[in-house]
């Protein structure tokens, strides 16, 4: 497995398919989830190995991050296909975004709250009148959480932090955090000293389909468009296949291409090794990976009605859909 993911790296800096392609090949401009890293190995390795244009497909890759908004981008055409949290799909389409989803990479969200291990703090419960350090963008999570939980927020000590500071818990200066990615910030916590709890959102009331694969209704309405959507999954869950037979090597896939600068081998190795756990489940043992879970759905949804992210309960089945995936006859993880 080592041999084939460190195979073939000539131009994986690039951030376009440079290989000649058939007149024929298909476009499609995709957006991803955040920058290129290990979260992305499936559209990296897709691309870099030749999946894709085995597939007809001429894809371009655009990188996601801080200013990048997959919603807008693919709402508005720029790009026909993203990747973007299931909330931030809930929220559009409560506001008239033409969007569905036909995939979702994670079964379990890694949205997370992370407490210092010594405080004991295994429950949401039990952050009553403790010390919580919460991210700017949030506070609306930290309020639906908590409340799922039975914890009102005005029974904690919240303590206001940056989108991107550990500075805090490290200190001591707060006991938890919120919100993390799961195998991000804890990671970093512990190399600096301090073990950790992670709480998975979606292990306490909050679970939803994190890397949310969207496309807008009138793209996906098309049957020449419904085989090129197919043919990109079909080229992403293959190359998935390969990192499940050893996420290890896929960090290092992911770190040796320098597909982006700055990644570190021990984080995206920890990642890559978590990461595996949140994208498997019955379903996709049963279904296939990728596969857009119902229920899952059916608790964003509602939770977004309660969070009053969205000012009605939006139908699950109005917004998803399993057609693509059943075309490209995705393996079973």
């Amino acid at each position: 497995m080592t041999k084939t993911l460190l195979g073939g790296l000539a131009g994986a800096a690039a951030l376009t398919l440079g290989a000649a392609l058939p007149a024929s090949a298909q476009s499609l401009t995709v957006v991803l989830s955040y920058i290129p890293n290990v979260e992305n190995f499936g559209a990296l390795y897709a691309r870099e190995k030749g999946y894709f244009k085995e597939a007809g497909l001429d894809v371009k890759l655009i990188p996601g991050g801080n200013g990048i908004d997959q919603v807008q981008m693919v709402s508005s055409g720029i790009a026909q296909l993203g990747m973007t949290a299931a909330e931030s799909v809930v929220a559009a389409v409560d506001k008239g975004a033409p969007l569905k989803v036909i995939a979702g990479q994670f079964q379990t969200a890694p949205t997370a709250m992370t407490c210092r291990k010594d405080s004991g703090i295994t429950s949401p419960k039990q952050v009553v009148g403790r010390k919580l350090g919460v991210k700017q963008a949030a506070q609306v999570f930290a309020t639906a959480f908590l409340g799922k939980n039975g914890v009102n927020i005005a029974d904690v000590k919240v303590t206001p932090i940056g989108n991107s500071d550990i500075s805090n818990i490290i200190a001591g200066t707060v006991e938890c955090m919120i919100t993390t990615f799961a195998f991000n910030e804890p990671r970093l916590i512990e190399q600096a000293g301090v073990p950790v709890n992670v709480l998975p959102l979606g292990s306490f009331g909050m679970n939803s389909q994190s890397g949310s694969w969207i496309v807008r209704n009138d793209f996906l309405e098309k049957p020449e468009n419904k085989k090129i959507l197919a043919a990109y999954m079909k080229a992403e869950a293959k190359a998935w296949t390969e990192y499940f037979k050893d996420p290890a090597a896929a960090a290092k896939f992911i770190v040796d291409g320098k597909f982006n600068d700055g990644l570190n081998i021990d984080q995206q190795t920890f990642q890559a090794v978590q990461q595996a756990n949140y994208m498997k489940s019955p379903l996709t043992a049963e279904k296939g990976i990728l596969w857009v879970d119902p229920k899952t759905w059916e608790e964003t949804t509602a939770n977004a009605l309660e969070a009053k992210t969205a000012s009605k309960k939006i139908d699950p089945a109005a917004i998803t859909t399993t057609e693509i995936l059943e075309m490209a006859g995705v393996p079973k993880i």
